[in-house]
């Protein structure tokens, strides 16, 4: 009886709650999820007549003098009588998990993964209050697997895309929660418990496998290669987009034990660099951005020694027709924004509406150093013709004996780049003399001044 007490206390809270809290009106398009409260309701003890919330009785009927009535055939008349029935005093846990979940705190769904894992978001730390309060409503709301949250009229539309896409995008261990943007309602791409803590558990068996190998180097940049080399080398561009079903653009696909791991979209890489890091230590966010040819994109900055450095791993897996596992490059490993911004990447931090028009999520530090780019820490820039012309011959023997892809040398200036390009042809013929090579596809990065030659064999 005690609970049912407390049943029927929250469902007046609810029929309060929609009366009066307008910033949490509306339900879920779900019909499980999509629940009304009727007043008309029967319950209580099994058997009673009573109306919910009420217990039955009788009273003697008396006069006007107080005098007792009785019937014709001098029976004491009665007449029924309700009373409401104490109710407990709820919590305002209690109250708010009625009004936004669909179970009360004690039989909500326990899911495994934790808020903010990494410490705190740069992009979290740009935002003000307001903006805070909504970001960790929801990104609180997804873990605890609600359907919405109370914000409907406290916040614009404007608003609510930019939290709820920092939120998708920065916080990459919700890795089920789903890409559908409504104010006040949270959307999944999975809400079973069981199913999503099994995906963590396969997530995390190579993740943590991965930072062990990392935490053992001594320098962040080489822990930064163990995250790139592994998801370029097991990892393919996934081209399908059906977001509603697919993990691509998740953790999961990058790490998990689904037939589709490795499988994964820019957002895949971003997000899954952003979780080795948070389990690393090392400072990171995921930037999202438009491509020369408005195509949406994602990739990463990150903290290397005090310098923030752009870290694209998904433009260094070249997307092959016939995926190559063994096919890695580092044009953009820890690169400066002036080699990238309005040169490749476009459109920094920003989201098209519907309408059109942009939105601003945060604004990323700025990356202007380069010491720690691939090609200058391993001092693989070369400043004369003859010493960059051997590298690039000794990198296409390389490749083809290894049968990967890439060959690859950067220089230093744009007279020596030109000498290396007008060359391409013999180099061709170059690759051609090794067994099985049918010659070169040319990929250089004019701007990076990057000679790159994909091998391309019989």
């Amino acid at each position: 009886m005690k609970n049912t007490r407390k049943k029927y206390a929250v469902l007046a809270v609810l029929m309060a709650a929609s009366m009066l809290a307008t910033g949490c009106s509306g339900g879920d398009d779900s019909a499980a999820e999509d629940t009304t409260v009727s007043v008309n309701v029967i319950g209580g003890e099994e058997g009673s007549d009573a109306q919910q919330g009420e217990s039955a009785s009788t009273a003697v009927v008396t006069g006007e003098n107080g005098e007792v009535m009785t019937g014709a055939n001098g029976n004491v008349l009665t007449e029924p009588v309700t009373e409401a029935v104490p109710t407990e005093t709820l919590s305002e846990e209690e109250i708010l998990a009625a009004i936004t979940g669909t179970t009360s705190p004690e039989e909500k769904p326990q899911v495994n993964v934790s808020h903010n894992s990494g410490g705190v978001r740069y992009a979290y730390e740009t935002l003000t209050d307001k903006e805070k309060e909504l970001y960790d409503m929801i990104a609180q709301g997804i873990k605890d697997l609600r359907f919405k949250v109370c914000a409907e009229d406290a916040y614009s539309l404007e608003e609510w895309v930019k939290i709820y896409g920092l939120v998708y995008n920065q916080e990459p261990q919700l890795f089920y929660m789903g890409s559908k943007v409504k104010v006040g309602k949270l959307f999944y791409l999975t809400k079973d418990t069981e199913a999503i803590n099994q995906m963590q558990q396969s997530i995390d068996a190579v993740a943590d496998k991965l930072v062990a190998e990392a935490n053992g180097k001594s320098s962040t940049f080489d822990k930064l290669k163990v995250f790139h080399d592994y998801l370029a080398l097991n990892s393919t561009f996934e081209l399908k987009e059906d977001g509603s079903k697919d993990y691509n653009a998740t953790i999961y696909n990058a790490f998990g034990s689904g037939d589709a791991q490795g499988n994964i979209q820019c957002a895949g890489y971003a997000k899954a660099v952003q979780y080795l890091c948070d389990k690393a230590g090392i400072p990171c966010m995921v930037v999202t951005g438009e491509t020369s040819e408005g195509q949406t994109h994602a990739w990463n900055v990150v903290d290397v020694d005090g310098e923030w450095y752009n870290f694209d791993v998904t433009w260094d897996d070249p997307i092959l027709s016939t995926p190559v596992y063994s096919n890695v490059r580092y044009n953009y490993f820890l690169v400066p924004d002036s080699e990238i911004h309005n040169i490749t990447h476009f459109r920094v931090s920003q989201k098209k509406t519907s309408s059109g028009s942009y939105i601003t999520y945060f604004t990323p530090p700025a990356c202007t150093a380069s010491a720690e780019n691939y090609f200058i820490k391993n001092d693989l820039v070369y400043d004369d013709f003859a010493s960059a012309e051997a590298a690039l011959k000794a990198a296409i023997e390389k490749a083809a004996k290894d049968g990967s892809r890439t060959a690859q040398v950067r220089v230093a200036t744009k007279d020596i780049y030109n000498k290396l390009y007008d060359a391409r042809m013999s180099y061709n013929d170059y690759a051609k003399t090794f067994s099985g090579v049918k010659g070169l596809s040319d990929v250089c990065n004019e701007t990076m001044l990057i000679i790159e030659l994909d091998v391309i064999y019989s």
